[in-house]
């Protein structure tokens, strides 16, 4: 039995060929390589930056530039953030810093530390700075690498490990100095010209720089911290000028680095009202943000112990900053290690979780909005807004 199956071949051979004919004679127009869209020299509120610390390929890390408003297309680009990098953005140039190592044979060989100056609209490198060969190298930390208020010097956290804090000057592109620091690590802006590190004895160590960035002054605090019973996270959210620690067990402690010396206030606790038998506490990996109006967001897990500091949570608690009352809970969708929160209206809590997926939740509300995934690969430890 004969059955029908279409045209002949012959019908399509001769049909593709009078296509190809066609294009052979209306060829494309060419192309400029390489070719990118350029981002808004200022991004919208809604767009964060999550740092892909990329745990399988250490030295091709990466900082994806993501619209977390966005039902379509929320990736917008991304910058390289190599071996440990740390990173941060200008809010007053269209710039982006990284920190960055590089070994001449890849995984071996002679090692330069950098930072690297990117354009915050093409994402392409504009400046390096060569810094001395001893850069902190630790899974994300954004203390690590700082900027004093007025964005002209840079702070860069070394360890090898020796503690001490290269300085430098943003605008002429080069190192001013470098500050020992022993037993002391982690930058947090202090005053115009200064910062403090937080000490293994559990005190504050606060170094004034001059305008050749010199050391001026070094004062030490009294120790605050029960580094035994209950440490502080690094990890913390600055409101109104006010930098809060959340504490292993459960307390906050607030600090002003406003003025050249720090100033300690009153701490409080975050398990207010909860039930002891519950053994409630923060923990994963950046477990505290800051959000609009004031408010505190904190990454907590239950049934905590000795060591659970880093297990991640299943709940967000908000807090009013200033007064320590807790106005909401927020369930998450799953176990989760970092949170984030963007500014503007709506704000959005921005989720790392088990995944490493990207958890989007309305920052007022506490609703699950969606989720995005940034690629196969990512680790997006630490997410930062705009």
């Amino acid at each position: 039995m004969l059955r029908k199956t279409g045209p002949p071949l012959l019908a399509l051979a001769l049909l593709f060929g009078a296509a190809a004919s066609r294009a052979a004679e209306e060829p494309l127009a060419v192309g400029k390589i390489p070719h990118s869209l350029e981002l808004p020299a200022r991004y919208p509120d809604s767009w964060v930056f999550a740092h892909d610390f990329n745990f399988n390929a250490i030295v091709d890390g990466k900082v994806a530039i993501l619209d977390v408003a966005a039902g379509t297309r929320p990736y917008k680009g991304h910058l390289d953030a190599g071996q440990f990098a740390s990173f941060l953005a200008s809010r007053r140039r269209p710039e982006l810093y990284v920190t960055q190592t590089f070994l001449s044979r890849r995984t071996y060989g002679e090692r330069t530390d950098v930072l690297t100056i990117f354009d915050r609209r093409t994402l392409l490198p504009r400046a390096e700075i060569v810094l001395p060969p001893r850069r902190m190298q630790v899974v994300t930390q954004r203390n690590a690498f700082q900027l004093t208020p007025d964005e002209k010097w840079a702070f860069v956290m070394n360890f090898t490990p020796a503690a001490s804090v290269t300085v430098v000057d943003l605008k002429a592109r080069k190192v001013l100095g470098e500050i020992p620091t022993p037993a002391c690590n982690f930058v947090f802006p202090t005053g115009k010209r200064g910062f403090s590190s937080l000490c293994g004895d559990g005190s504050l160590a606060t170094f004034q720089l001059g305008k050749d960035a010199s050391l001026d002054a070094l004062q030490r605090s009294v120790p605050f911290i029960d580094i035994d019973a209950d440490p502080l996270y690094v990890k913390n959210a600055t409101l109104d000028g006010i930098t809060y620690f959340p504490s292993f067990r459960g307390r906050v402690q607030p600090v002003d680095f406003r003025a050249k010396q720090p100033r300690l206030l009153p701490a409080w606790s975050l398990l207010e009202g909860a039930p002891p038998a519950e053994r409630w506490a923060p923990g994963g990996w950046q477990v505290v943000a800051g959000g609009a109006g004031g408010r505190l967001f904190v990454l907590m897990h239950r049934d905590a112990s000795e060591g659970s500091h880093k297990y991640g949570g299943v709940e967000v608690w908000v807090f009013e900053a200033k007064t320590g009352r807790r106005i909401k809970r927020i369930p998450l969708q799953q176990w989760s290690v970092s949170i984030a929160v963007t500014k503007g209206k709506p704000g959005y809590l921005v989720v790392t979780n088990q995944e490493m997926e990207l958890d989007i939740y309305d920052s007022a509300s506490g609703e699950w909005l969606r989720t995005l995934h940034v690629n196969a690969s990512a680790n997006p430890m630490v997410v930062y807004g705009r």
